[in-house]
């Protein structure tokens, strides 16, 4: 069949042929074939033939789609189990759907083939690197564009935990010879091989100098060279070593591999932008640009340099001597944001196109709107680094000098050393184990689910090694927690709690399943999560009383902030102590201790209750109050010897009222003209000494008058003599009845003589709101 005549009129004739299919088996679905069954055999047999004919059509297409790659086939046997391997059904669609879609892009030009040497190599990769312990399902992964580092000389060895051995076979710009350092030598801790360099290495004076930005080349009049071959990159370096400043920048990929890879290198000076394909399978030659990277003569500038440092040095064996970055400028001068996006927009009035940050930079050939974002990176970034420069000497003085604090941060981020990804599966602890996952998080994981989290977060450490892909690409983090939390042990279940799910993840499922399965098993009698992210314990001897011995408790618990968020800076001089096993506290003070309430004066009516004493509160042997001395039934004494004090501050033209002596309003049985008479000599004599005051309308001040007069002058009081208080004699009542106009003792009386409270608030009615004026 020729494709270019035959294949329209072909798709057709299928298309209508489903469409007939389909239409018919929705009608018979429809109809009530179990009653139609029992009342016709010959349909009963027919069904049947043609049930087992669908069957075996069905088995046979799963046979052949299956028979190229790693997908165990589904038998279906009958229409039972149709239901219980649908899941299976589908993942053989979606990888003929991957396929097609691959082959498409294939056949359009948007990826290319490996060809035969290439795809060799990679078996061979997958032979040497999977092993018993990493077992291997894809060759060149589940991307759409193959692997290359399935062809670089090199080939990455993720099970390799050895220390990482820098890929420098000379050393220009030497202080110290490569052969005299740690590095070289195969030391387990090795040091920077450009330690020293980096460390003595002085600027040049015109980082020191202000001078006016030199103008960027037109970006829409000027091109980047991309340098693919050996002898663009060596011409490329003839070039750069004649530059004094240069900019730098990388774009990155770790989605698709365990470790990461350089995909590009921009390279830009005053008058001409480089860039670099670092996917070749010569990239390592790439070595020789350290006679610039390492020259400290020319700067070299780039923005937030932390992460391109170590991919530098790990993926092309380069090191940054005179690192420039103007991040910690940006920091240094406190500008609104730090990012290099604002810095163009501050200084250029350049908007770049972001969509293609996380664009996959494996892309050959790159598209154009990936080329120009690549090359905008570099292309402005002297002309900024000239900008900040000034206004970093701008805004320095004799006591901080903001140019000094960028280079020595700079020098900071250059002596970064990569040391590969490896974590301790037992504890979690190292890069990229679960234990810092943990921490940050607030999950709160039982015994089982503990051990899930463990077991599985290794199971995608090893398979994300084995398979040379993104650790989040196999299996995302959140992901991870919610295989965690449910601990599914069916594959439906799993696949439910993995989503989105992952090709990966969707072959190895029953794989994963059983590694649940076995460390729910083994969390029953597991560690508890709260003991193993508990912080190192450190033991505190806590003094109690000279009489006790010291109580031990560990750091973790009496460690506390400096200010609470809560009391704030009541916790500051404020000492929790440990109370006493043998003392007996009494509720106030063990009310107090419990709550760091804020310090405040405490009045109390009897000495003897004094347990608190002012802030700061410490704990001590409860004060005991001196006990007053027994005194004989028939001694005299006075109120004032051992009663409380005042609960309230009188007015100078007041007197102390004698204990048990009550106002008239308190119904005390005094008449209002034996009360004027005997206040009537106290009142003349306190005439002369103190101001006049207004007269009260009742007698009772005049009584009360009389009584701290009589007081004041130390008579004492007859207790025995005094009148009855809830039997007071009203002499003043007269009727035929005058036992019913008694009156009874009311305690309440002086409550009405109050302050009132505080006016309830106007609370406006429902519909209507209040409007201001200004």
């Amino acid at each position: 069949m020729d494709l270019a005549t035959d294949f329209a009129p072909f798709q057709e004739r299928v298309f209508a042929a489903l469409l007939r299919s389909t239409r018919t088996a929705s009608q018979i679905s429809s109809e009530d074939l179990s009653f139609q069954r029992s009342l016709n055999p010959t349909l009963y047999k027919t069904l049947d033939l043609q049930s087992v004919r669908l069957l075996e059509l069905a088995n046979s297409i799963l046979k052949i789609s299956t028979s190229s790659t790693d997908l165990e086939t589904p038998d279906l046997q009958n229409e039972e189990t149709i239901d219980e391997k649908w899941r299976a059904v589908v993942d053989v669609v979606d990888q003929l759907l991957e396929k097609a879609d691959a082959s498409l892009d294939e056949f359009t030009g948007v990826i290319k083939k490996l060809s035969p040497s290439q795809q060799e190599r990679g078996a061979s990769l997958s032979k040497t690197t999977n092993s018993a312990q990493f077992p291997s399902v894809y060759n060149f992964g589940p991307s759409k564009i193959p692997k290359p580092q399935l062809q670089f000389k090199r080939a990455p060895d993720n099970a390799n935990t050895a220390s990482f051995k820098p890929l420098l076979q000379s050393k220009p710009h030497a202080v110290v010879p490569l052969t005299s350092s740690p590095a070289s030598n195969g030391d387990a801790a090795q040091s920077h091989p450009y330690e020293v360099e980096i460390s003595s290495s002085k600027y040049p004076p015109s980082v020191y100098r202000e001078s006016p930005p030199q103008q960027y080349l037109p970006f829409e009049s000027t091109t980047a060279t991309f340098v693919d071959t050996l002898d663009g990159v060596h011409t490329m370096l003839a070039e750069l070593k004649q530059a004094k400043e240069i900019a730098v920048d990388l774009e990155h990929h770790d989605a698709h591999s365990y470790q990461g890879i350089v995909c590009l290198m921009q390279i830009s000076t005053r008058e001409k932008d480089w860039i670099v394909d670092t996917l070749k399978p010569w990239r390592e030659e790439l070595r020789v640009l350290n006679e610039v990277f390492a020259d400290p003569n020319i700067l070299k500038v780039l923005h937030g340099s932390t992460m391109d440092i170590i991919w530098l040095q790990r993926d092309l064996g380069l090191y940054v001597v005179g690192l420039f970055d103007t991040f910690h400028a940006s920091v240094a001068l406190q500008y609104q944001k730090k990012s290099l996006k604002f810095l163009l927009e501050k200084f250029v009035n350049f908007r770049a196109e972001k969509q293609y940050q996380m664009a996959d930079w494996r892309l050959r050939p790159l598209l154009p709107g990936m080329f120009d974002y690549a090359r905008s990176d570099t292309h402005y970034l002297l002309y900024i680094y000239d900008h900040v420069r000034n206004d970093l000497l701008t805004n320095s003085n004799p006591n901080e000098n903001l140019i000094d604090y960028v280079l020595l941060r700079s020098k900071e981020e250059a002596l970064q050393r990569y040391e590969r990804p490896t974590y301790n599966a037992l504890t979690g602890e190292g890069p990229g184990g679960w234990y810092d996952a943990l921490l940050k998080s607030s999950a709160l994981f039982s015994k089982e689910q503990f051990a899930v989290f463990r077991a599985v977060h290794q199971w995608r450490d090893q398979i994300a090694r084995s398979e040379d892909e993104g650790v989040q690409y196999v299996l995302s983090k959140q992901s991870l927690f919610r295989i965690a939390n449910s601990m599914p042990l069916d594959q439906p279940s799993l696949l439910k709690a993995a989503s989105p799910v992952s090709p990966i993840v969707r072959i190895r499922a029953s794989e994963l399943v059983q590694v649940i399965k076995e460390a729910k098993i083994a969390g029953a009698t597991g560690p508890e999560m709260r003991d193993i992210l508990r912080p190192k314990q450190t033991a505190i001897e806590t003094p109690v009383t000279p009489e006790e011995p010291p109580v031990t408790t560990d750091s973790a618990m009496v460690a506390k902030a400096e200010v609470s968020q809560f009391w704030g800076s009541t916790l500051q001089n404020t000492e929790i102590p440990v109370p006493s096993s043998h003392a007996l506290l009494a509720s106030t003070e063990a009310s107090l201790l419990s709550l760091p309430l804020p310090t405040t004066s405490i009045k109390v009516s009897d000495t003897s209750t004094l347990l608190v004493k002012k802030a700061p509160v410490k704990l001590a042997t409860p004060v005991q109050a001196p006990s007053p001395k027994p005194t004989p039934s028939n001694e005299i004494f006075t109120v004032k010897q051992f009663g409380a004090p005042k609960k309230r501050k009188v007015t100078p033209t007041q007197a102390a009222i004698p204990a048990g002596a009550t106002s008239e309003d308190e119904n005390d049985g005094t008449s209002s003209d034996e009360a004027t008479s005997s206040s009537s000599s106290s009142s003349s004599e306190s005439e002369e000494e103190k101001p006049p005051v207004k007269k009260r309308k009742t007698a009772l001040g005049d009584k009360k008058a009389s009584a701290r007069n009589t007081d004041s002058d130390s008579t004492p009081f007859d207790y025995a003599a005094a009148e009855s208080v809830l039997h007071p004699k009203r002499t003043d009542i007269k009727g035929p009845y005058p036992s019913r106009s008694q009156p009874h003792f009311n305690p309440y009386t002086k409550s009405l003589n109050a302050p009132s409270g505080a006016r309830k608030p106007k609370k406006a009615p429902d519909g209507k709101s209040f409007t201001f004026r200004r």
